[in-house]
């Protein structure tokens, strides 16, 4: 009787263990089907992964990381995540924070001395996070490019000739001239290059060892390369980095990208107070921008009748752009990184959510 019963739990756990399986495999074949889709649609290459509760769920590569020499990508290879970066630039900003070492309120001439005081004139570290500076959107509108490696005191210079749109606090105006200069004031307070204060503050404490911030004098040795579609085919194109400062110029991995952002479910790497002022999104008006993230709310399953909270950033680039969805209340997270543009990457984002 008792080794019947014993026969009986067996069997049925064995076969439980086999439907768990085919759900699985049927979820990750659901998820890959949609992904070919735009393989084949719109050319999409790169990496994606999906994870629950920071297990992951799904992980696969496509395309090429080297067309010519038809390598194939993999989730190893390393990505430019474009303006995802101003995330992490962010979330470097509240480590100072928290050591005492900046004050999001105070002028920023505090910590950048040679800003023009006029140009920065009531503007905080609080501002630049949220986009409400008023200073000029990008460098592009203010010099031309080079193609070489810009140093931070060349970047300071092409701002101080700008001018302010707006007072601070009073809109909301996106822009990569307020994580330039959160870059400037991190450099400043740490003694570091960005660079070296990226890797002390936010990858090395996070094991996140296939991350970092690119120069043309610094390549990373797992790079793919960037891709751009027209009418004439595929070819290659990439920005000069060095001219994203803080704002567009770190590369990392699926898995790296996953590390961090699950570190931010908990109180070990920032407090708590520092999450609730990342994550405040504030008001259509103002962006629904924390810092250095976008919050939004999205459609949780028919078992939940309210709504849950997205926490994400993009980014865009030439031959590069990346997506990183946190549905926070059911702890799901969707990244992509992609080494070719134009395609709908927010739609297949959302898709495979």
């Amino acid at each position: 009787m008792i080794k019947s019963v014993v026969i009986s739990i067996v069997l049925m756990l064995f076969l439980q263990s086999l439907a768990y399986g085919k759900t699985l495999m049927t979820v990750s074949d659901k998820l890959n089907q949609r992904i070919e889709y735009y393989v084949e649609e719109d050319n999409f290459q790169g990496a994606v992964l999906v994870a629950k509760q920071g297990k992951i769920l799904f992980k696969k590569a496509y395309g090429y990381a080297d067309i010519e020499k038809e390598m194939p990508n993999t989730t190893r290879h390393q990505f430019l995540i474009g303006s995802m970066t101003k995330s992490l630039t962010a979330v470097a900003v509240m480590r100072l924070v928290e050591q005492n070492k900046l004050d999001l309120h105070v002028p920023i001439t505090t910590y950048i001395p040679k800003l023009d005081s006029k140009l920065a004139s009531g503007v905080s570290l609080h501002h630049l996070l949220k986009h409400q500076s008023g200073f000029t959107r990008h460098l592009e509108h203010l010099a031309s490019f080079e193609e070489k490696d810009i140093t931070s005191s060349e970047i300071l210079n092409i701002i101080n000739t700008s001018e302010q749109s707006f007072e601070a606090g009073t809109q909301y105006e996106y822009g990569n001239l307020n994580y330039h200069l959160a870059a400037i004031i991190i450099e400043n307070i740490t003694g570091k290059n960005y660079a070296e204060a990226m890797q002390a503050l936010v990858f090395a404490p996070l094991n996140m060892q296939q991350s970092g911030v690119e120069r043309i004098a610094n390549p990373p040795k797992n790079r793919a390369n960037g891709y751009r579609k027209s009418v004439f085919g595929i070819n290659r194109d990439e920005n000069i980095v060095s001219y994203a400062l803080g704002s567009g110029d770190i590369y990392s991995t699926v898995e790296d990208l996953l590390k961090w952002e699950q570190a931010l479910y908990t109180t070990s790497f920032l407090s708590q107070q520092s999450l609730d002022l990342i994550f405040n999104g504030e008001s259509k008006a103002f962006g629904y921008y924390g810092y250095g993230f976008r919050i939004r709310e999205y459609q949780r399953s028919s078992k939940h009748n309210i709504l849950g909270k997205l926490t994400r950033h993009g980014g865009s680039m030439d031959g590069f752009s990346s997506n990183l969805h946190r549905y926070t209340d059911d702890q799901l997270t969707v990244i992509i990184l992609a080494n070719v543009r134009k395609f709908p990457i927010r739609t297949l984002t959302f898709e495979l959510k």
